[in-house]
Order: structure tokens, then C-alpha cells, then sequence
């Protein structure tokens, strides 16, 4: 018969461990059960949700970029643009400026030519035609006077020697010079227009010909210069350019005022766009798409956020739509309304599809935008963007052949409207993941000490088994099995919750803030793997490592308590407080370790706290400062600063100030950011610098949040670059300008024409702080106001400033969980001594007082240097964050901030304090006779 194998004895120990402690277990177990389910379920929704974004590209025929030109390109542009080629620029100008020439030089040449020609003809007519006309006059008025002699009777021998006599009486009788003035203005006239006919003709061309032949040679110069310039400009001769084939499709589209709430003040902006089945399609949350004139659908979010239900009617710019649909357009999962905008708005901003016809009954000016698919498809993000830029080559040539202007260029890997959910997804994929393994790492430490005390406590026990056979491995293994065994139950329970309950939050909180389309929960190893394998290895390895050191020791050390590494030292000798203060201290130093883990605990609780406090901060203090960050109440940026019959446009509105401006480009490895340069008026009541007009042309003033985020200094040199131009522009920093909230650079208006080589009297808007009401709508390509500063902080207060005020709690009740453990840990650490006070007659308050006042100074004092800390660190993360998002704000924490994140760590603490005080009210004075070896 074959002997049963005998069970280890050691198993049995773990659920009266458990059953002994259920306390700290159940605690730990909820914490990692709440922590692992809400990371699990941000990644099965992160997973699930990206699924269906990347599949909505096919789906609904998401753009490769877009463009936008000033007016509707024609068939042949758009065929042009379509092949991907380069424009011959250089024949362009050559074909214009002979069109030109040929159109002025006619109209220069005749006027200048005639006036020189009719001059210098009369005079050296008016010298032949005298001279000859005499000599033929004096002939012929001879004959007529001998014919006369002859008509009396002489004969010709008479007559020939009377013509002498007879001329000269004539002359003296005047009838000489009555003949010749006569003859004169008959003769003249005729042979003056014969000759001049004549001699126009050959003047002219052989003057024309030189003429034009001069202008020619100068302006083939001036085209070689131009194209010279041209070449470096669009970079035409790069040796790398490939043709870009792509596919074009209108996707035009008009900015209205949206009024959803019927009381006739506009309440916001919302895109319109025409239906289409081409490119960037929506999906359709609820009810219909359009299909009269007088239907609408809008973005699902924006109608969460301002409370839009299908069947509502909503005003757009003074004509009334029904809502019949929520959807979510494949290109605008979030509604950011420029590319360049730090953060979309959902509360103020809006996008919708209408009917053709509905299109038509709109107002505003159509914005002439094209989507473009590439024929090939790239490989990746990398291909994607030498496509991009060599696309953007061919289309800036293609245009300045068509006479036409690019307005916008955004490709799709650059549009956040696009990416801006995804990315954030995935980084706070990326950081639950961290925090999870901190916080881990962190319980592990806790788990850790506690196994090291109770293998302290248990050593004479362990030294009994070792003796009696057990070897090293199997208490390691026995020590090992309590936190793994939480830690797994803890993982799958958690898991379980994260593809159910948290999967509905995250998912929730993400359709607060992003327009994404319907999604299908899909199975994520990833979730598995970072949410149960990960913690169970950092639970393992932690404990392993301590626990293993600890059981180096041979059965003798263990059975005599012996399990100091080093000789035991002499005692510290301590300053001569009173007995109690030094027994405190005699704590403190015993527990090093214990608040070593503690400091780092509150800290890590700090950075949290930091971020959960000082975002509502951070967002309440520019909103209130909104309006000491703008220049004037009303920025109007002008098309033109021409109207389209050449006339400047001016208004009558008395504080209104001409001001430049223009948008460049600081491009760096992570982040191409847009900057703002202006042209500022000399003694400009909005911008008031004071020594700017007596800057150099290099010269500029920039603002505080350029300085702040790129950390420039007055001095140092800044290099911004044209958008769609191979041009760079460099400037020397003057002075730091601290009344702006955007990236800008500041200029004289005049530096900024000669910079910028415009005309002398060329402006780019006005600043004002009452509204202008004289420039027509045409005219105005856009109005900075208020909002255009506060919207981003009202969105991100929207979209997370309820989970700022539950992730405070979160924070009290982590910090409350964390003190709990360690602090327990101190007091299980010295039960014996704590019941050898009680048989020296302390009373509870007075062992309190030794312990838990110990345990308070090091928990105020490490709270308040982890304030400062958590602040610092938070600080840097969030520069870093700022660094990869264009503009810029920087993190506040108000004083009352500072007492909060103090005061919350401190509530945790306070309510830990109570369950402390109740433990060492619970041990028993028999506790340190029962340890009496």
C-alpha cells in the first residue's frame, strides 16, 4: 500500500495569518482591487476604444490632410495639384512678366515715343522741307513768269533776259511771297503727312523693337533674382522631392454663430459642413442625418456638454434648424477649432452636417477647403511626413502658378482634432500603468516590513523548524505566499471589475471630453499582463529579496533572536531632554526604515495631490486673469488691409488701433509651434512697451510665456521660420513683454513692414475695446476676444474638474491607507514594550502620547516637505507636459492650495490616528510576559 504523503503543516498557518490580520489584508485587497480594476478597465477602454478609432479610418474615409486656398480652384488646379508634380514657377513668371511688359510696355512705349518722335520729326522736316521747297518754288515761279513774259509778246530771247527784272519786281510787289505762302501751306501739309507716315512706321519699329528688347533683358534679370529666390523659398530644386499623387475632394465648409438655447444671443461658433459620402464621413450616434433643408445634425459631445437632445430646434447665424441626429465626425474627435489650439472647446464650438440646400440658406463667407487622400499609402508616421512636406511643395507651386493663396495647411498626422484623443489615451494608458506600479512597489515595501517584523517576532519558532528539518526554501516560500495570494486575488477580482464596472467609467469619462465613435469591448492582453502578471512579479521580487535576506540566518541565530546584520552598537547618546521626549526619539530612530517608506508613501500622494489641487488653481487663476492677458477686448484680424476695390479700410470707432500681424513657426525635434509676431503702433495704449519704437530692425520683444516655456533671456537670439516657406527670420531679444498669454513676438509696426517687406502703410487689424460695427464681414478674416483665451480653461474644468475634487478624496484616503499599514507596523513592532509600559503603570493617553506623537512629528514634518516637493515635481512634469502642446500656461498652486495639500495628508493621518490609538488600547499587559525568553 502506498504511503500517503504527508501534507506540509505551514499551509495551515496562512488562513489563521489571514484570519489573525483580516484587517490590514481586507484593506490592502480593496486598495488593489479598486487601483488594478480602474487601470485594467482604462486599458480594455483605451484598447477598445482605439480599435474602433483606427477602423473608423477606412470606415468613414478619414482625410489625409486638408488644405484651404482663398478662393474655388478650377478644374485645371485642382487636376494640377492632383498629379503631385511641381509647377513650372520659373515659366510662370517668364509667361507673366511678358504679359505684363506687353500690356504696359505698349501703353508707356506710344505715349513716350510719340511726344519724342512728333519733336524731333517736325524739326528736321521742317529743315529739308524749307530748304527744298524753295529751290523748287524759285523754279516754278520763274516759269510762271516767263510763260507770262511770253503771254506779251516777247520772244523767248526777250523774255529770258526780262525773267531776272521781272522776278525781282515781283518779290517787291509781294506777289512773290503771296504765291510762295500759298503754294507753301499746300505743298506742306501733304508732304508732312506723307513723310511722317513713312517715317513713323520705321521709327516706330526699329525704336519698339529696342525698346523691348532692353525692358526684356532687365526683367529676364529680375525673373532670375525672383526665381532665385523662389528656389530657396519653396525649395524647387530639392534633389529628394517625388511626385505625390493624391485624391481631391471638396470639404468646404462655413464658421456660423450657434444660439441653442433660443434667447438670440449667439452662445458660440459651430462648423457647417455639407453632406457627403467622399471623405471624413460621421458616424451617427443617434437619430438621422439630414435630409431637408431645414435639418441638422451636431457633434454628440457638444450636445452633452450644452444639453442639445434630437428634436430640439437650434439657430444658426438667425436661421432656425431641427436637430434630427448626434454624431461624431471621424476628423474632429475632439473639437479643436484651429490646429494650432493648445485645447479643444466642446462648450463653444461646435460641428455639423446640413443639406446641400441647408448649406446655401447660410450667410457666412465659404471657406474653400480640400481633403486629400495619397494614391499610395504610406508605410508609417515617418513616410507619411516626407509625403507630406513634398506634397506641400508641389501644392505651394501649383498655387503661385494659379494665382492663388494658401490659407491652411494641415496634414493628418499633425491635426489635433484627429490625434489629440488618441495620444492622450494613450498617455494616460502609459501613466496609470506607472502609477500602478509605483503604488505596487510601494505596498510591496509595506508587505515587506511587516513579513521582516513578523519573522523577527516568529524567529524563535523559525529556528525550531529550520532545526527540525525545514529547510531555507520552504519558509521563503511560506513567507512569500500571503502577499502573492492577495495580490493575485487582488489582480483577477480586479480584472473582473475592469472589464465590467471600471471599463463603463472610463468609458464614460472619455465620451465627456472626446467625440469618438461607437466601440465594441475587445479582449486586452495587455490589461492582463501590466494588470496581473507585472504586479504579482514586483510582489514577488520585493518580498523575495527582503525575505531571503532575512533567512540567511542559521536555526542558532534564529533561536536566539539574533538577527542583527552587525554587532550591536553602543546606544546613541541623546541630548538630556526629559524621559519621555527621549524615549520618542528612541522611536524614531528605532523606526527609521518604517518612515523612511512613510516619507516616500506622502510623497507619492503629494504629487497627486499637487496635480489635483493645482489644476482647478491653475485654471481658476487664468480665467480671472483672462482680460489683464489681452491686449484690447476686440483683436480684428483683416483679411486685407485693401478692400477688393483697393481702398484702405478704416473704421470710425475712436479707440480702434492698426496693429500687424503674422504667424510663424519654432521648430524643434518635438514640436513645430506657432508663433504670433506683431506689428504694434508707436505709443500703442494696448501694448505697452515703452522703448519699442526705438528698437533696431533685429530686434524684439517677446512674451513672458515664449521666455517661460523655451527659457529665453533677454539677449539671447530667437529663429522662427515661415509656415509654407523655406524662410527663416531671426531677432534678438530686447525684453520680455508679461501682459500676453500666447507665444508671441513683438515688433515696431514699421520694423515689422521692412522685416516682413510690406507696403508703407500696410496694417493687419485693429485693436480696440469697443466693438467695431463699419468694417464689413467680408473683411474680417477673424475677432479675438475673451473667450478665445478662457475657452481652453473652461473646457479642461469641464472635462476634469468634478474628477479633480474625487481624486482629492482618492488622494486622502490613499495617503489614510498608507500611514495606516506602516503605522501599524511601528505599534505591532513594539507591542512588548508598549505592554511593559502598562505594567509600569502608563496609561493609554500616556503611550499614545510616546507613539503616536512620535509618529505625528515625522508625519507633519514629511508632509510639509513633501508639499514643497510634490509642488517642485509637479511643476517640472507639467513643463514637460506643455513642452509637446502649443502656447502655453504655467502651473499655479495658490497659497490655499498649499494649505490644502498640507491639511488633506493630515485628515488621513487624523483618522488613521484613532485606529491606532484603539490598537494600543487592545494589547494586553500580559503581551510582554508571554515574550519573556
Amino acid at each position: 500500500m502506498k504511503k500517503k504523503k504527508t501534507r506540509n503543516p505551514l499551509i495551515r498557518r496562512i488562513p489563521r495569518e489571514l484570519a489573525g490580520d483580516w484587517r490590514k489584508y481586507l484593506l490592502v485587497s480593496l486598495f488593489l482591487i479598486l487601483t488594478i480594476g480602474f487601470v485594467s478597465g482604462m486599458y480594455v477602454a483605451n484598447e477598445s476604444m482605439m480599435k474602433a478609432a483606427d477602423e473608423g479610418v477606412t470606415k468613414y474615409k478619414l482625410e489625409d490632410g486638408h488644405f484651404e486656398l482663398n478662393e474655388e480652384a478650377d478644374q485645371t488646379l485642382l487636376a494640377a495639384i492632383a498629379t503631385g508634380e511641381k509647377a513650372d514657377v520659373k515659366q510662370y513668371y517668364t509667361d507673366k512678366a511678358k504679359r505684363e511688359l506687353d500690356e504696359k510696355l505698349d501703353d508707356e512705349f506710344e505715349d513716350k515715343f510719340k511726344d519724342e518722335f512728333d519733336s524731333q520729326f517736325k524739326e528736321e522736316f521742317d529743315r529739308k522741307f524749307n530748304a527744298e521747297f524753295q529751290t523748287q518754288f524759285d523754279q516754278t515761279f520763274a516759269t510762271q513768269v516767263k510763260q507770262t513774259l511770253l503771254a506779251q509778246g516777247m520772244d523767248e530771247t526777250m523774255a529770258a533776259a526780262m525773267l531776272d527784272t521781272a522776278v525781282a519786281q515781283a518779290r517787291q510787289a509781294g506777289s512773290y511771297q503771296q504765291a510762295y505762302d500759298a503754294a507753301y501751306e499746300s505743298a506742306y501739309q501733304k508732304a508732312y503727312d506723307t513723310a511722317y507716315d513713312e517715317a513713323y512706321g520705321k521709327a516706330h519699329d526699329e525704336a519698339y523693337e529696342k525698346a523691348y528688347d532692353e525692358a526684356w533683358d532687365k526683367i529676364l534679370d529680375e525673373i532670375d533674382e525672383k526665381y532665385q529666390k523662389a528656389e530657396d523659398k519653396y525649395e524647387l530644386n530639392d534633389p529628394d522631392f517625388a511626385a505625390v499623387p493624391v485624391n481631391l475632394f471638396e470639404n468646404f465648409y462655413r464658421n456660423e454663430e450657434e444660439d441653442h438655447d433660443g434667447d438670440g444671443v449667439p452662445d458660440g461658433n459651430v462648423r457647417v459642413f455639407k453632406k457627403t459620402d467622399e471623405v471624413n464621413l460621421a458616424c451617427l450616434m443617434e437619430g438621422s442625418f439630414p435630409a431637408s433643408s431645414d435639418e441638422i445634425v451636431v457633434d454628440r459631445m457638444h450636445a452633452d456638454n450644452v444639453g442639445i437632445a434630437v428634436g430640439d430646434t437650434i439657430t444658426v447665424q438667425g436661421e432656425a434648424y431641427r436637430v434630427v441626429g448626434l454624431i461624431a465626425y471621424v476628423n474632429y474627435a475632439t473639437l479643436h477649432e484651429k490646429s494650432t489650439d493648445l485645447m479643444f472647446d466642446a462648450l463653444k464650438f461646435n460641428v455639423a452636417m446640413v443639406t446641400e440646400d441647408g448649406f446655401a440658406r447660410l450667410h457666412e463667407k465659404v471657406h474653400y477647403d480640400y481633403a486629400w487622400n495619397y494614391v499610395t499609402e504610406p508605410a508609417d508616421e515617418a513616410a507619411e511626413k516626407n509625403l507630406s512636406d513634398d506634397f506641400m511643395k508641389a501644392l505651394l507651386t501649383q498655387v503661385v502658378v494659379a494665382d492663388a493663396e494658401i490659407e491652411d495647411y494641415v496634414p493628418e498626422y499633425a491635426n489635433p482634432a484627429i490625434h489629440f484623443a488618441t495620444d492622450d489615451m494613450g498617455s494616460d494608458e502609459a501613466m496609470g500603468g506607472v502609477l500602478l506600479d509605483i503604488l505596487i512597489v510601494i505596498i510591496a515595501f509595506i508587505f515587506a516590513i511587516t513579513i521582516s517584523n513578523t519573522i523577527a517576532r516568529e524567529s524563535a519558532t523559525i529556528g525550531t523548524l529550520r532545526a527540525s528539518g525545514y529547510t531555507r526554501g520552504e519558509l521563503v516560500a511560506h513567507y512569500l505566499s500571503m502577499p502573492v495570494i492577495v495580490t493575485l486575488v487582488a489582480a483577477l477580482i480586479g480584472n473582473i471589475l475592469g472589464y465590467t464596472v471600471f471599463k463603463n467609467i472610463v468609458v464614460s469619462m472619455y465620451y465627456n471630453s472626446y467625440s469618438l465613435p461607437t466601440y465594441e469591448t475587445i479582449w486586452n492582453p495587455d490589461a492582463f499582463i501590466k494588470t496581473t502578471l507585472i504586479p504579482l512579479i514586483l510582489m514577488f521580487v520585493v518580498n523575495l529579496v527582503v525575505i531571503a535576506r532575512m533567512m540567511r540566518h542559521t536555526p542558532l541565530q534564529f533561536l536566539r533572536h539574533d538577527l542583527k546584520k552587525t554587532k550591536r552598537k553602543k546606544a546613541m547618546r541623546l541630548p538630556r531632554f526629559q524621559f519621555l521626549s527621549r524615549f520618542r526619539l528612541r522611536v524614531m530612530f528605532q523606526n527609521m526604515a518604517n518612515y523612511a517608506i512613510l516619507f516616500v508613501g506622502i510623497f507619492f500622494c503629494m504629487v497627486m495631490l499637487a496635480m489635483a489641487v493645482g489644476m482647478p488653481d491653475t485654471l481658476g487663476y487664468y480665467k480671472e486673469n483672462a482680460k489683464n492677458l489681452m491686449f484690447a477686448k476686440y483683436q480684428y484680424v483683416l483679411a486685407s488691409w485693401e478692400d477688393e476695390d483697393g481702398d484702405v479700410i478704416t473704421t470710425k470707432e475712436p479707440g480702434a488701433e492698426k496693429f500687424s500681424m503674422t504667424s510663424l513657426l519654432r521648430k524643434s525635434d518635438t514640436l513645430d509651434e506657432e508663433v504670433s509676431v506683431y506689428g504694434i503702433s508707436d505709443d500703442s495704449r494696448y501694448v505697452k512697451i515703452d522703448d519699442l519704437t526705438h528698437l533696431k530692425e533685429n530686434e524684439a520683444y517677446i512674451s513672458a510665456s515664449y521666455a517661460d516655456k523655451y527659457d529665453v533671456s533677454v539677449g539671447d537670439d530667437v529663429t522662427l521660420d515661415e509656415k509654407y516657406e523655406n524662410q527663416q527670420y531671426t531677432f534678438r531679444v530686447a525684453g520680455i513683454f508679461d501682459k500676453s498669454q500666447s507665444i508671441a513676438v513683438f515688433l515696431p509696426i514699421e520694423n515689422y513692414r521692412e522685416v516682413f517687406e510690406q507696403d508703407a502703410d500696410a496694417f493687419g487689424g485693429y485693436f480696440s475695446d469697443t466693438e467695431i460695427t463699419d468694417i464689413a464681414d467680408e473683411n474680417i478674416a477673424t475677432v479675438i476676444t475673451e473667450r478665445d483665451i478662457t475657452k481652453m480653461c473652461d473646457q479642461l474644468d469641464h472635462s476634469m474638474g468634478s474628477y479633480m475634487s474625487y481624486f482629492q478624496i482618492l488622494c486622502i484616503l490613499l495617503s489614510a491607507v498608507l500611514i495606516y499599514l506602516l503605522t501599524k507596523i511601528i505599534i505591532e513592532k513594539n507591542e512588548t514594550a508598549i505592554s511593559m509600559t502598562k505594567i509600569l503603570g502608563y496609561e493609554n493617553r500616556e503611550i499614545a502620547s510616546i507613539y503616536l506623537l512620535s509618529t505625528t512629528i515625522v508625519v507633519i514634518v514629511a508632509d510639509a516637505i513633501c508639499v514643497a516637493l510634490g509642488a517642485l515635481v509637479m511643476n517640472i512634469a507639467w513643463k514637460a507636459i506643455m513642452y509637446s502642446y502649443s502656447g502655453w500656461f504655467s502651473f499655479v498652486i495658490l497659497p490655499t492650495g498649499y494649505v490644502k495639500m498640507f491639511a488633506f495628508v493630515l485628515i488621513g493621518y487624523l483618522i488613521v490616528m484613532v485606529f491606532d490609538f484603539m490598537r494600543i488600547r487592545k494589547i494586553p499587559m500580559d503581551q510582554a510576559l508571554k515574550n519573556v525568553e
